[in-house]
């Protein structure tokens, strides 16, 4: 991984991509969606939305990367127990992430089958970071604070936790010990991201779009 010098500010996120996609059954990175795949439309938003820099966990970069279309300015993480280990991509992550911005005080996590992230979310997640006193942030559409609610950040304390993970667990139990010291950040219910897992939810997105007049994957 080539690791450019960060901003002293610079906050950054990691797009989760290592997965095996068994329930979706072909890889949901590369998914065509608005003209472009999944992959590009989760590092668009999350450049869009200023983090810095943007970060692909993939079990094989090099054949995501030349799959994958125009995705941006993005470091590539290889993480070949991604496909089996959900930790294991996480901890790859985080670990790439504070390579590229040491003085970060807080690393943004999403998922990239996470359809229709917004640049807006990214950002107002950001700006929380830099205001509210917390362990970790969660995106919390229309009140409902769902655990994860995507994006997520991760501050400093957690990390330690993270390198605890084992197997196929996430932030999700680590977000549900913090109580008081999770921060839940308020976004419009129209920001919330379709979670894409399934070849049902795959045709369901679709065909929302297909509704709304959007055209063709």
């Amino acid at each position: 991984m080539t690791t450019p010098e960060a901003a002293p500010n610079a906050q950054p996120l990691v797009v989760l991509a290592a997965g095996r996609s068994a329930r979706m059954g072909r890889p949901k990175p590369l998914l065509p969606w608005r003209g472009a795949t999944l992959l590009a439309h989760a590092c668009e938003a999350a450049l869009g939305g200023g983090a810095d820099p943007v970060l692909v966990v993939a079990e094989d970069p090099p054949w995501l990367r030349d799959r994958a279309g125009a995705v941006g300015e993005v470091l590539w993480v290889g993480c070949p127990e991604g496909a089996r280990s959900q930790s294991a991509s996480l901890q790859a992550g985080l670990t790439a992430a504070l390579q590229a911005a040491p003085t970060a005080t807080a690393v943004l996590v999403s998922l990239v089958d996470q359809a229709g992230l917004r640049a807006e979310a990214v950002a107002q997640m950001l700006e929380s970071v830099a205001r509210v006193d917390a362990d970790a942030w969660v995106a919390d559409y229309e009140g409902e604070r769902q655990v994860p609610g995507h994006p997520v950040a991760l501050g400093p304390a957690t990390w330690p936790l993270v390198e605890r993970l084992r197997g196929d667990d996430g932030a999700r139990g680590i977000l549900r010990t913090l109580g008081a010291r999770l921060a839940w950040v308020p976004m419009p219910s129209e920001w919330r991201p379709f979670d894409c897992d399934t070849p049902e939810d795959y045709r369901r997105l679709l065909a929302q779009d297909a509704s709304a007049g959007l055209g063709r994957p």
